[in-house]
């Protein structure tokens, strides 16, 4: 089972689909074992085919869901323990359903932050060609024509029109060297490690560290919601939440909970004296403790940050888009200005 674990691991979307589909097999009364047999029966993916038949040979010999999941080695950790709260509370297939929300909400939310990073290094690396053509093509083009000109010219004029080329030369060179870097940071953010240090990198910096934050207090949020669901109490949610979240921010405002609630601090007090829910969402969610419809409201407040944080990648997303434009037309203009002055002033003193 080794080579599966290296193999495949499933994404946001494929966890979410797995749990709704193992959720109405359960429903519908068929035996776990039969659901992951029809399942990698409908899989055409030779990696998630072994996934789900190893999954059909483990549940078919009785072991519990959750340790079956766990020796695929192909499902989050956090799943995995969420359906072995399921399967000890005896509430399986609503855990399942929730945790398939969880994931779906986890899966949107990457796929917003795929798309606001995307454009943007895309119009870094047509920043990058243009630089590219200007040092290669345009202005070797301006010199051949200075060569060719052969006229008198004042010292200032040309001292001008070679700061011109050598501004070129180096913008590119500099436009070319950060898109490298930036390359190199994306491939690394795919590592574990990576992944760790550039998050620690960019909640340094203030408009990224508050957006990292606001996806942080979301995951925590309908974390604890899914937990709350599974019957898990407030303390150990809280454990769990903690363990949980890479946000060092948040993650210190979770600690601060769990110690107010060990106090004997009611739940939506502590989430309030800790900032993880303030304001109007805290009043909503004291109101819904008292009224018995906490995970409801939990669940509703997941998705509203959800909502909050997509709207927070799109504005920094377009800003972003913003600035590099008029870096590129500063860049280009410049270097244009800087050269074609020169030139003209060339051929009017010919002329």
């Amino acid at each position: 089972m080794g080579k599966t674990e290296k193999k495949k691991r499933f994404t946001s979307e494929e966890t979410a689909s797995f749990c709704d589909q193992i959720a109405m097999l359960l429903n519908s009364g068929i035996p776990l074992y039969e659901g992951a047999y029809i399942l990698a029966q409908e899989i055409e993916d030779k990696r998630t085919k072994q996934v789900l038949s190893r999954l059909e040979e483990l549940v078919g010999e009785n072991m519990p869901l959750y340790m079956a999941l766990e020796d695929t080695g192909a499902f989050p950790a956090y799943m995995v323990h969420m359906v072995k709260v399921g399967e000890t509370t005896g509430k399986l297939e609503d855990v399942l359903r929730s945790l398939a929300s969880y994931y779906e909400r986890d899966a949107n939310v990457k796929a917003g932050i795929r798309s606001a990073v995307t454009f943007p290094v895309v119009l870094f690396a047509m920043m990058a060609v243009i630089m590219l053509v200007m040092v290669f093509k345009i202005i070797p083009m301006f010199e051949e024509m200075f060569l060719e000109l052969n006229a008198e010219v004042a010292a200032s004029t040309q001292r001008m029109m070679n700061g011109g080329i050598l501004a070129g030369k180096l913008l590119a060179a500099v436009t070319c060297v950060l898109f490298v870097l930036l390359l190199a940071m994306l491939l690394w953010y795919r590592t574990a490690s990576g992944e760790r240090v550039i998050k620690r990198m960019a909640a340094q910096f203030g408009p990224v560290g508050r957006l990292l934050e606001r996806m942080a207090t979301g995951q925590f949020i309908s974390a604890v919601g899914l937990m709350t669901v599974s019957g898990m109490d407030q303390g150990e949610a809280l454990k769990m939440a903690e363990d949980g979240c890479s946000n060092p921010t948040v993650k210190g405002r979770i600690a601060e909970c769990l110690e107010l609630v060990q106090a004997g601090e009611n739940f939506d007090e502590a989430l309030n004296h800790s900032k993880l829910i303030v304001g109007r969402d805290n009043r909503m969610l004291g109101v819904a403790m008292r009224s018995g419809a906490t995970d409801e409201i939990l669940s509703k407040l997941g998705k509203q940050y959800d909502e909050k944080l997509s709207a927070s990648l799109s504005s920094l997303s377009g800003k972003i888009e913003t600035a590099m434009v008029v870096v590129l037309a500063v860049m280009v203009g410049t270097i244009l200005i800087s050269i074609m002055l020169p030139l003209v002033s060339m051929i009017s003193s010919i002329g």
